[in-house]
């Protein structure tokens, strides 16, 4: 288990909690789901309908995923179209009635059985993230190339220990989460964005081991594309919270270049670089610049 910092505990026992679950096309698995949140989750911790909320947002499915879902007794809200995953979690944000929030898949990947750890680790956090790391953690090959590339750049940008930063089970508080809501993008990148908002905003994130398995029918998942978007959403995150970050590191690499053009290159070549020179340090010094007025407005929000 990984800490960010160290935070007062906040009141135990079993407080309402809102699940949300969003949903594309997952009429094979949603049942399943609901059903081992009740068996897993819900009865085992003495928890009863009144303050157990599950909303199952159907984001423009085009199968049985919603009627399969009324019919286990969860609240379904409707996309009229495919919003996006990150769409479906704001509209059941906005719609949630308690306070806890709890978020899965509709796939089947998360086990139920995490929910009360995360709970529990929430007495002590700002947010806990199933950290996909347990000894039955089924990540596809495929993807872990990319998800570890992911990581590392986010480390470094952030500058604090990131072991899994788009697990799609993590419990936080609505009033949280909602501090950051014209951030999150409608898309995948969802869980990166709130993560990164909660680190960059000194909130305390917990990092819980869990398994992760198979998923149930088609993934929704683009991998070229999809990975793009992660990588921007980092970027973008870390320039809207901590843009020095970006901008020091390209100004120093201007100034290494304009330097080395003067120490090496323009004694062969006269004055004809002179003119490149100049545009790199005043592209450096303006880097410089447009960061430091981006971190006093980001100190400022």
């Amino acid at each position: 288990m990984f800490i960010v910092m160290i935070k007062q505990h906040k009141p135990a026992g079993i407080v309402p909690v809102t699940i949300i679950i969003p949903a594309h096309n997952e009429q094979d698995g949603i049942e399943a789901v609901i059903a081992g949140i009740r068996e897993n989750f819900i009865v085992p911790c003495g928890r009863g309908d009144a303050n157990t909320e599950i909303i199952v947002v159907d984001d423009g499915s085009t199968d049985l995923t919603a009627g399969r879902a009324r019919q286990t007794g969860a609240t379904v809200i409707h996309h009229p179209g495919n919003l996006g995953y990150g769409a479906a979690i704001k509209t059941a944000l906005r719609a949630a009635a308690h306070e806890t929030i709890i978020l899965t898949d509709g796939d089947g990947t998360y086990p139920a059985r995490h929910m009360e750890s995360l709970l529990r680790a929430l007495e002590t956090c700002d947010m806990a993230v199933g950290m996909r790391t347990g000894s039955r953690a089924h990540i596809p090959a495929a993807r872990r190339p990319a998800k570890w590339l992911l990581q590392k750049f986010a480390v470094c940008l952030a500058e604090k220990p990131i072991p899994d930063i788009n697990s799609g089970l993590r419990a936080f508080l609505k009033s949280d989460a909602m501090r950051f809501i014209g951030l999150y993008p409608s898309g995948f990148s969802f869980t990166t964005t709130i993560t990164l908002a909660f680190l960059s905003s000194d909130l305390l994130v917990d990092y819980i081991p869990i398994d992760y398995h198979p998923r149930v029918g088609r993934s929704k998942i683009r991998p070229l594309r999809d990975t793009r978007n992660l990588f921007l959403t980092v970027l973008r995150c870390t320039l809207f919270f901590n843009p020095l970050r970006v901008c020091i590191p390209i100004a120093l690499v201007l100034f290494t270049i304009a330097f080395f053009m003067l120490l090496f290159v323009r004694d062969s070549h006269g004055n004809m670089l002179d003119g490149a020179m100049s545009v790199l340090l005043i592209s450096a010094v303006q880097t410089l610049f447009i960061g430091f007025m981006a971190d006093i407005m980001s100190r400022m929000r």
